[in-house]
């Protein structure tokens, strides 16, 4: 073990003033809050001394290293402790580079790419005593302390969201950026969506459970920030994150309501959803009342994509972060997964990680019946007069009773034509296109709208279209005016 760098920063302060603050009104108007960020250097740092002078810097509530990225450094531990409550705390090891991070060749991957300790909550203090090792002896370059002060808002005391009655089908109550006071002038770059998700992964935050409710906020606040301006990334990398009162709220920019790229679980964040933790769980539990929010979302979530909690699905390693698969490498996971089973991590924490599978169990129940792994087997885009068939089928849960229909689209503002239903309950649902009918003939050109619902209120339905062209017009002008003539009498059911 090498020891590289022992570092101490604190401020100093001869008067302490309380002041009592007004209780700010429930009603408190949510607005941007922008966070402070100190970058400190370990330059100089003297590594014989345990505290090197005080110097002066902004006070923070949440704090991280970091260091310039480099696949030759590796096995770097990192110790701190900071300054807080007018006292220091005991020395804590804090995981480096571990608990989550972008795929190689995205927008979160670009210049400027850090890595380094997850952000770190400490609550409001003003001194810190970082110790960097490495167990090769690879030296970090441009390591830096990450001081955030997340800033504070009157909506901190209350962020609740409100108004869910309008909200979509079984979406639980999720507090919006906007509400937590995302300062979106630091995020960068375009959202980039998903086509669907297939594992949702569980993260903790590897951070202090001690915050109070009017903290939570700003701890999310403060882990933005970190995600952004000490990591380099474009945005926070949580898709969603769930604090230790049972509240979640919206991470990455995009729409709570899309599938929408993170940066969580490095090799692994495409076609997957990333909700975190607020707190380190490695040895003490989450609340009740956090699992139950937690497995809410996940539900959610894993039913807009018709998605079985308890099933399994295969994604494909992108490399790179800490994935423990080389890029390329299929590998199949529960469909709602730990991190550490993507990446070399102790994350989501011990404990957590023990209640996963009690949790599939709520996830399930929370989805309650639904239509889950959807296929479509035949052509989305067909010539006339190819024959075949085009079928959708999808699992069910729940013992769901459903149905479907075929539907072909009519003109705008015309009702489609029902073509065929087919109706059961369990087992596998399935409604399907023959592309000629009994006598041989094809079906007329146009669009065809297949479609699975299910009896249940809530039900996500699955929904796929099958464009039928007409066929090729040859020959002369005269012969192709009266071929396209024809299809269009043919498209219109003349």
């Amino acid at each position: 073990m090498r020891r590289l760098l022992t570092f101490a920063l604190s401020v100093s302060a001869s008067v302490t003033v309380v002041v009592a603050l007004p209780t700010p009104p429930a009603t408190a108007a949510p607005r941007p809050v922008p966070s402070g960020l100190e970058q400190v250097p370990l330059t100089g740092a003297d590594p014989r001394a345990l505290r090197s002078p005080a110097l002066r810097g902004k006070r923070f509530s949440v704090m991280g290293v970091t260091w310039r990225s480099d696949a030759a450094v590796d096995g770097v531990e990192v110790r701190v402790r900071t300054h807080t409550g007018g006292r220091w705390t005991a020395w804590e090891d804090v995981e480096a580079d571990g608990d989550d991070a972008p795929d190689a060749r995205t927008d979160d991957a670009g210049r400027g790419l850090r890595s380094g300790t997850s952000p770190i909550w400490t609550g409001p203090s003003d001194g810190v005593q970082v110790r960097v090792d490495t167990v090769s002896g690879a030296v970090p370059r441009d390591v830096r302390v990450q001081l955030v002060d997340p800033g504070t808002s009157p909506a901190d005391a209350d962020p609740a969201p409100s108004g869910f009655t309008a909200q979509a089908a079984g979406r639980p109550p999720i507090i919006t950026r906007a509400q937590w006071g995302a300062d979106e002038s630091i995020r960068r770059g375009t959202p980039e969506r998903l086509g669907t998700v297939k594992v949702g992964f569980v993260h903790h935050t590897a951070s202090s459970n001690d915050y109070s409710p009017a903290q939570a906020a700003a701890m999310v606040r403060g882990i933005y920030a970190y995600h952004v301006r000490s990591n380099g990334w474009s945005d926070i990398g949580y898709n969603f994150l769930v604090d230790r009162y049972g509240r979640a709220y919206e991470g990455r920019a995009g729409g709570i309501d899309r599938f929408v790229l993170g940066a969580h679980t490095g090799g692994f964040n495409v076609d997957s959803f990333g909700v975190s933790l607020l707190g380190d769980f490695s040895t003490v539990p989450p609340s009740l009342a956090t699992m139950a929010t937690l497995s809410r979302v996940l539900a959610w979530k894993l039913g807009q994509a018709h998605r079985d909690p308890r099933g399994k699905a295969v994604l494909t390693s992108a490399g790179g972060g800490t994935s423990k698969f080389r890029a390329g490498t299929a590998v199949t996971f529960d469909v709602v997964s730990g991190h550490r089973d993507a990446g070399n991590t102790s994350c989501p924490g011990a404990t957590t990680y023990a209640r996963l599978p009690a949790l599939r169990t709520s996830v399930a129940a929370d989805l309650g019946a639904a239509l889950v792994n959807p296929v479509l087997t035949g052509p989305r885009r067909v010539r006339a007069g190819t024959p075949g068939v085009v079928a959708l089928r999808a699992g069910t849960v729940g013992g769901l009773s459903w149905s479907g229909t075929v539907t072909r689209s009519a003109a705008a503002g015309s009702p489609g034509v029902l073509l065929r239903t087919t109706r059961g309950t369990g087992g596998t649902a399935s409604v399907s296109l023959d592309l000629t009918d009994p006598a041989g003939r094809p079906v007329r050109p146009g669009t065809y709208v297949l479609r699975l619902d299910g009896a249940a209120g809530g039900v996500q339905p699955v929904v796929q279209t099958v464009v039928v062209e007409g066929p090729v017009c040859r020959g002369g002008p005269l012969e192709r005016t009266i071929c396209r003539a024809r299809a269009a009498r043919a498209a219109a059911g003349r």
